[in-house]
């Protein structure tokens, strides 16, 4: 199913009772969902699974006689039942589930079964996204050029950059254009670089504590997702730790990484106990989650993390 499609069947109140979304746009799926539930005349209800669902309904159907708009995130246990899954439309009756996923195997039976439910939010294209942005900053063809150049096609990040323009555009009693010139010279508006969260990440695995943290407020300012960078220091955290317990001379044989992989992380090894590794990198597996859910607030989090790893080596 296409945007288009679904965007159509929101207008004439045509909707399903079962979508999956995919994909790495999570800014334009929260605008559908809002939308949709809207429409539904429902709040979204998170939920961790279908099964919790399950559980909170009566014994005469899977959802009883409730009528609710469910979200959930990553329910893998509903890909292996299948049974669930062929009659999952039927049972829900009135309600209606959105399992959201940033990738689906279109191969296995899952995917193939819900091929015409699913809706893929990539990046959207640059006039896709110079669209959403002049609803909200009338930036002029040149002013949208200049932020393009910025954003590298994030509409989440195009959104926090059009609020620093507007913003400062009204305190300073200027245009929006003279706005954004002068946030771009000041620094206020850029796209950080990729090695911004390698330089993060680093900082955190040579205990450099007051570094990590000044990095780390440097990458919210500018509009880096907390689960980006979260995500590079779990893949970080677990190759060290996979190549600190492993007592075999092969490591690449033993442990499946490649040569890079060992290469760049050994340095690492040994800076932190195996057992706080271990916590930390489930910590992060579960706090990801949540912050996708919405049940958690993602800069305390990402400091909560930091601090897991910090705290016990000073009070040490």
């Amino acid at each position: 199913m296409t945007i288009n499609e679904l965007k159509t069947q929101i207008m004439h109140n045509e909707l399903s009772n079962i979508y999956i979304f995919t994909g790495t746009e999570l800014g334009i799926q929260k605008i559908y969902l809002e939308q949709m539930s809207k429409v539904l005349n429902k709040p979204i209800v998170r939920a961790d699974s279908v099964l919790d669902i399950y559980n909170k309904c009566t014994s005469r159907s899977l959802f009883g006689s409730t009528s609710n708009f469910y979200v959930i995130r990553d329910d893998m246990a509903i890909m292996k039942e299948e049974k669930v899954y062929e009659n999952l439309s039927n049972e829900i009756a009135e309600n209606v589930i959105v399992l959201l996923y940033e990738k689906i195997d279109s191969r296995l039976k899952f995917g193939k079964f819900f091929k015409d439910k699913t809706v893929s939010f990539e990046k959207l294209s640059p006039n896709v996204l110079n669209a959403y942005i002049k609803k909200v900053c009338p930036l002029s063809p040149k002013g949208l050029a200049d932020l393009s150049n910025k954003i590298s096609g994030s509409y989440d990040l195009a959104m926090l950059e059009c609020d620093k323009i507007n913003s400062y555009s009204k305190v300073a009693d200027i245009d929006v254009d003279r706005a954004l010139k002068h946030l771009i010279e000041t620094g206020v508006i850029y796209q950080p670089e990729e090695s911004s969260v390698f330089e993060f990440t680093d900082s955190v695995l040579n205990k450099q504590i007051d570094m990590s943290f000044k990095v780390a407020q440097n990458l919210l300012d500018n509009g880096v997702q907390v689960i980006n960078i979260l995500g590079t220091l779990y893949n970080s955290l677990k190759t060290v730790l996979l190549i600190q317990v492993c007592e075999d001379s092969d490591i690449a044989g033993t442990t499946g990484l490649d040569s890079k992989q060992i290469y760049f992380n050994k340095k690492y090894v040994k800076k932190y106990r195996s057992d706080r590794l271990v916590q930390v990198v489930k910590l992060i597996v579960r706090t990801i989650n949540d912050i996708k859910n919405g049940k958690i607030d993602d800069v305390t989090s990402l400091y909560y993390i930091m601090l897991s790893l910090y705290e016990p080596l000073r009070a040490s």
